[in-house]
């Protein structure tokens, strides 16, 4: 249990890294952690007019692969579901939207963070 406590403690951490970093390229901050009946989404902003959904993979060594290599295929079909049900839920169908990720790694002392803008789209 105290490792679980400990991953989940890492990606609230890896969470705010990556809010802290979008926030200072500009984007707004719409919703965090948000939940629905098919997923969740880590972080939803604004990059001016395009609404984000951000996947944040948070790493300490490299032995899963790299932060970036954890959003495969089947994360990425959740976080399309769940984007699909959050700009139902709040009737945004017509705005532009994109799938970004953001992996936090600690090779040293300080977080890396690396952002990857438009990673996915839809099918």
């Amino acid at each position: 249990m105290i490792l679980n406590n400990a991953k989940i403690l890492l990606g609230k951490e890896g969470e705010q890294i990556a809010e802290r970093y979008l926030k200072k390229k500009g984007y707004k901050l719409v919703e965090r952690n948000y939940r629905c009946a098919v997923g969740e989404l880590d972080l939803i902003v604004l990059d001016r007019r395009v609404i984000v959904f951000v996947e944040v993979k948070t790493r300490t060594g490299s032995g899963f692969g790299t932060p970036l290599e954890a959003v495969e295929f089947r994360k990425q079909k959740k976080m399309i579901h769940a984007a699909q049900f959050f700009l139902n839920a709040k009737r945004l169908n017509q705005r532009d939207a994109r799938f970004d990720v953001v992996g936090i790694s600690w090779p040293g002392p300080l977080p890396v963070v690396e952002h990857i803008e438009n990673a996915f789209g839809l099918p």
